[in-house]
């Protein structure tokens, strides 16, 4: 596009040559016939009727965050609450610690299949983005295009009404009287008649190229609108699933009932070791993790506690993917708000797992989180939960990590 618009700046060098005085009847036709006849068509300059105005993108389509979730964050379990679910999961026994891992495998497929949900919601979300921007893109070309094509045009106008004024013969007597030779006179006409089809060939790429364009934003337009009925149809579903699958776990639980305080009891043994674990990490005192400043692990760790928020990306809630995403802007890096497409950034890990890589999980991916070193990783789990580190051994459906070329960030995290 810059190089049409400096191909049009650089056709001026025409004006030195067809500015000349003195007038000659004899050559009068000859240059009438070279400019008018040949040239002058080729230059028409359609009307702005002739633009289809809806080809134009709407821009009424929105792609805000889900809702606000109003979710309640347990704090972090007291000393005697610790006491008292160590005291419990000891005294239980291996029948009831069997009972106990089905009964979260059950709650894991739940909360998996609505993890599949979200990310296929962010997915959409991210095409919608992305055709908005190609329609914007699309328009400012095509702009760019046509103030180019008026600004040629309406050079040549000026340059055909000078040569009528001062009288066209000049041009070839300038010509013949100026040049040395029959050859050199020759070559200049020769060079007149490169600069005249120079100029209708550029006319005629602008026409072409904003014909071109145009027809794409008309396909952007339907893309659009397909793309917001999927985001819409997405976002309901997600709604749907989200509420299904509370329901199911809630059953789950109803069902299970002797299950339920040891299950509580291991939930807050997790926190604390979570908590335990990230007093060390802060303090220094862990020596399988040490936290570079400005690193993407600062980063997260200083993202701790936020809760989870299907769609999130802010400090209101976060996502999984929504969670990297926040994280690498703040060094450099702009991923897609969905976890598939996070996982074709960067290269991909083929030795030992590194601090600030990206770990996904599933098949399709539908989950992802950082790792922090140590075996472990921080990640936004799942809806009643929080931003929170877990060890990577706990889980065993990761299919590939990447590592990306951040760069340190500057400043206090966000």
């Amino acid at each position: 596009m810059v190089g049409i618009i400096e191909l049009v700046k650089t056709s001026s060098f025409t004006d030195s040559i067809i500015t000349f005085s003195g007038k000659s009847i004899l050559c009068f036709a000859l240059i009438f016939m070279l400019v008018f006849s040949t040239v002058v068509p080729l230059y028409a300059v359609p009307n702005d009727d002739e633009l289809d105005q809806s080809t134009r993108s709407s821009g009424s389509i929105t792609t805000d965050f889900a809702p606000e979730l109003e979710i309640e964050v347990r704090p972090g379990p007291s000393a005697a609450e610790t006491e008292q679910a160590q005291i419990l999961l000891e005294n239980a026994t291996p029948e009831q610690h069997e009972e106990l891992m089905n009964f979260y495998n059950q709650l894991d497929a739940i909360d998996r299949e609505t993890e599949v949900v979200v990310e296929e919601y962010n997915a959409a979300r991210v095409r919608l983005q992305y055709i908005l921007t190609d329609i914007t893109e699309s328009e400012q070309d095509i702009e760019v295009l046509e103030q180019a094509f008026y600004a040629q045009s309406e050079r040549l106008s000026e340059r055909a009404v000078e040569i009528y004024r001062e009288g066209s013969p000049n041009v070839v007597l300038y010509l013949i009287f100026q040049s040395e030779s029959f050859q050199e006179m020759i070559n200049k006409i020769s060079l007149l008649n490169h600069l005249v089809d120079t100029d209708a060939e550029l006319m005629a790429r602008l026409r072409q190229q904003r014909s071109e364009l145009e027809l794409a934003l008309q396909q952007l337009a339907v893309d659009e609108g397909e793309a917001a009925s999927l985001e819409f149809e997405l976002r309901a579903r997600v709604i749907e699933v989200t509420a299904r699958n509370e329901e199911r776990k809630q059953e789950l639980r109803d069902q299970n009932a002797p299950m339920i305080a040891l299950f509580e009891a291991e939930q807050l043994q997790r926190m604390a070791d979570e908590q335990e674990l990230a007093f060390s990490i802060a303090d220094g005192t862990n020596r399988n993790i040490t936290v570079v400043p400005g690193s993407p692990v600062e980063t997260a760790m200083a993202l701790r506690g936020i809760p989870y928020l299907w769609g999130g990306a802010t400090r209101r809630g976060f996502d999984c993917s929504g969670l990297m995403r926040f994280i690498f802007l703040q060094h450099g890096v702009n991923l897609p708000h969905h976890s598939a497409s996070q996982a074709l950034h960067g290269r991909q890990v083929t030795g030992p797992l590194q601090p600030g890589d990206l770990v996904f999980f599933g098949t399709p991916i539908h989950h992802v989180g950082m790792y922090v070193g140590g075996g472990y990783f921080i990640h936004s789990p799942r809806t009643g939960e929080v931003v929170s580190l877990r060890s990577l051994a706990a889980r065993n459906d990761m299919v590939t990590a990447r590592r990306l070329d951040w760069q340190p960030r500057e400043g206090a995290p966000r």
